[in-house]
């Protein structure tokens, strides 16, 4: 009884620090190559970075010591408790630890139940604001500060994955973008683990709510103002409207952090090897 009694509490103490993908979030989405601590790590790295440029007067990411103190041990008093009622307090303990920690942090990666797609909650009002620095910063300085993260996008709001509640969120976040001022629009959708939402139903939908927004609001697939972004991972939905997503090389930090000049003289010379060679022949 001792031992299993261990392993439960065990069990909890381990849960107590993860923190699930929910309806209401704001924060970072990014995609890796297989190496999610790694990719973790490294955006913890960037936003802080620019954060602490773009925010210098907030504080840290620092968990308040009452909610530290109430992730260790449990008292003694609990151990002599029913088991029964050792689980239910251990689970109250962990919501209200998690609830704790969320609102204090800075950014806090959550749960996704995807591999290599990484979502950062943040408590900051605008993570567009940070992404859209990131962004700029390495498409101007080609330097690489990541190694496994691969695309970066800000996520402005998530609700459940289904048509109703993706319209309601995605008609409060339109009206900043589209209500007052007309712009050439598209829709990229993604989803993973995820067969019940039908992508040409919600591109459609949006598209039109766009449109009735602003009856100049068109759309344009090559070459739009504002990219919609819609990313589905199993019953959660993550929506974001960006500019220039197709000139940042929609939002990919390696293919931002390449030298285009020294690709385009690798490119002549590959062209003047073939060239050389077909005159050999």
């Amino acid at each position: 009884m001792g031992d299993n009694r261990k392993k439960k509490k065990f069990y909890f103490r381990k849960r107590r620090n993860k923190y699930f993908l929910e309806p209401g979030f704001r924060g970072f989405f990014c995609t890796c190559n297989f190496r999610e601590k790694d990719c973790v790590k490294e955006m913890y790295n960037l936003l802080n970075e620019y954060a602490g440029k773009i925010y210098p007067d907030l504080e840290s990411d620092q968990v308040p010591p009452s909610a530290a103190n109430e992730e260790n041990s449990l008292s003694e008093s609990e151990e002599e408790t029913d088991i029964g009622d050792l689980l239910k307090r251990e689970v109250d303990s962990m919501k209200k630890s998690s609830q704790k920690s969320l609102k204090h942090k800075r950014f806090q990666v959550v749960e996704t139940g995807a591999s290599n797609c990484i979502f950062i909650k943040t408590n900051l009002p605008s993570p567009e604001v940070l992404t859209t620095a990131i962004i700029q910063d390495l498409s101007t300085t080609k330097v690489q500060k990541t190694r496994h993260v691969l695309r970066l996008l800000p996520i402005m709001a998530t609700c459940k994955a289904n048509l109703p509640d993706i319209m309601e969120a995605a008609g409060k976040l339109f009206d900043k973008y589209f209500l007052k001022n007309s712009s050439t629009f598209a829709v990229i959708f993604n989803k993973r683990f995820n067969s019940s939402v039908c992508r040409d139903l919600i591109i459609k939908e949006l598209a039109d709510l766009i449109v009735l927004k602003n009856g100049n609001n068109k759309a344009d697939l090559k070459n739009p103002s504002l990219c919609i972004i819609v990313e589905i991972i199993k019953g959660i939905c993550l929506l974001s409207v960006v500019d220039n997503y197709f000139l940042y090389k929609k939002y990919n930090l390696h293919e931002l952090g390449k030298d285009e000049s020294n690709n385009d003289s690798e490119a002549t010379q590959a062209k003047k090897f073939k060239s050389d060679d077909e005159n050999v022949k």
